[in-house]
């Protein structure tokens, strides 16, 4: 893991469609539409005070070929997470009900209530039946933590009610109704918040307005041809020698055989900088780049899928024994997952290099914008800020929003 003082002086490569994405989707940035704007700002700051060069690259407008599963996994994506909004949103109008049989229990609602007591009842048997019937999931997560103090709550709710003669749980029975139901609100509204976000759609429009940003900023940035990759690009130039790393958290850089600088800008603390050498990766494991390109085809990446059942560590021992995949699906222990595109993987990992945009380091430094304060104050007015700082908080979209309550501990 290597310090920020061992940046100094770097060039840098950077795989910008990922951080654009990640500030538009992310929480930290705030909900209005210049987020990504904001966040790439920080970030190019970031660079600025390490004294890295960065070269932002920016994907084309056309997608490179073989990305077809990838692509079509994240549609799937997106179509999980509007259902997840759609259960969370119909989780926030069970915590509103049960807020106001609370508030009617409680004497702070008159009798006109539409919530008494007969009809609360049956309606939270329900609720204590469908939630305690639900699915379990085999890890704690956010909705599973959640479905507890939903189902904790409506138990006390209904004990205060008459309608459960005990509780019969330590847990419950020290639970603070109020301040449960406030917790449930809070996380509510804020995943309800980061799904909507997550939902929403990242235009070309606002993507070239990054790459006009930093130009303003006195940037280089590179838009790759139609049908090629940024982190392709990226690392193309990281092999001949005009940048020192690939600022990405796209391990598909690894198995184009660049060094990757991963985690140098998270908003989520937790996440450590790391710099990931294909080369020495290969050394370290015994493999030829051919074979390393295969172990990184069967772990994982954009342009296949992979095999069932086989996770990294089999995979490696895998490609030990039969140092191909070729070999390894002639024993036919294995079986293939739709779009196991595994040779076409591999040709766009080992393709021959591509024409780079720059030949040298001294030719990309000389290729950055001109700083032009007026673009950066129309598209950023003065009002909004950006540290220039590593961020320290988690507030990356998906992270947990109980981690600092303590109404489950």
């Amino acid at each position: 893991m290597p310090a920020e003082q061992e940046l100094n002086r770097w060039t840098v490569a950077v795989d910008t469609n990922i951080y654009v994405q990640r500030f538009f989707r992310g929480t930290d940035g705030g909900s209005d539409e210049s987020r990504h704007l904001r966040g790439m700002r920080g970030m190019a700051n970031y660079l600025r005070t390490l004294d890295v060069t960065p070269l932002f690259v920016f994907d084309g407008k056309v997608r490179a070929l073989g990305k077809e599963s990838e692509l079509s996994k994240r549609r799937e994506d997106r179509m999980r997470i509007v259902q997840e909004l759609e259960r969370e949103n119909t989780r926030a109008q069970r915590i509103r009900a049960m807020s106001e049989i609370s508030a009617h229990m409680d004497g702070e609602t008159q009798s006109t209530s539409q919530w008494t007591a007969r009809n609360s009842v049956p309606w939270l048997e329900d609720q204590v039946s469908a939630i305690s019937n639900k699915k379990k999931s085999r890890q704690v997560t956010i909705d599973s933590r959640m479905d507890r103090l939903e189902l904790e709550t409506s138990r006390l709710l209904l004990f205060r009610l008459g309608g459960l003669n005990s509780l019969n749980d330590t847990d419950t029975e020290s639970l603070d109704c109020a301040q449960s139901l406030r917790a449930l609100q809070t996380h509510s509204a804020e995943r309800i918040a980061t799904l909507n976000r997550r939902t929403e759609h990242l235009s070309a429009d606002m993507i070239t307005q990054c790459e006009v940003l930093l130009r303003a900023q006195g940037f280089a940035t590179h838009v790759v041809d139609d049908c090629e990759e940024s982190e392709g690009v990226c690392s193309q130039l990281y092999r001949a020698g005009v940048v020192d790393a690939v600022c990405s958290e796209d391990l598909d850089v690894v198995a184009f055989g660049a060094r990757l600088l991963r985690g140098l800008y998270s908003f989520d603390a937790r996440t450590p900088m790391a710099l990931v050498d294909a080369k020495k990766a290969c050394e370290e494991l015994g493999l030829s780049r051919e074979s390393f390109v295969d172990l990184c085809i069967l772990c994982g990446t954009d342009f296949a899928s992979t095999l069932e059942k086989v996770g990294p560590i089999t995979a490696l021992r895998l490609v030990r024994e039969h140092g191909s995949i070729e070999r390894i699906l002639e024993t036919e222990a294995f079986v293939p997952r739709p779009s196991f595109t595994y040779e076409l993987a591999r040709s766009v990992f080992l393709a021959d290099p591509l024409a780079l945009p720059f030949m040298t380091r001294s030719e990309l430094q000389r290729s950055a914008g001109h700083v032009d304060p007026a673009i950066v104050e129309a598209l950023l007015p003065s009002g909004t800020k950006s540290s220039g700082k590593r961020p320290t908080g988690s507030g990356q979209a998906g992270s947990d929003p109980f981690a600092n309550s303590s109404v489950l501990d």
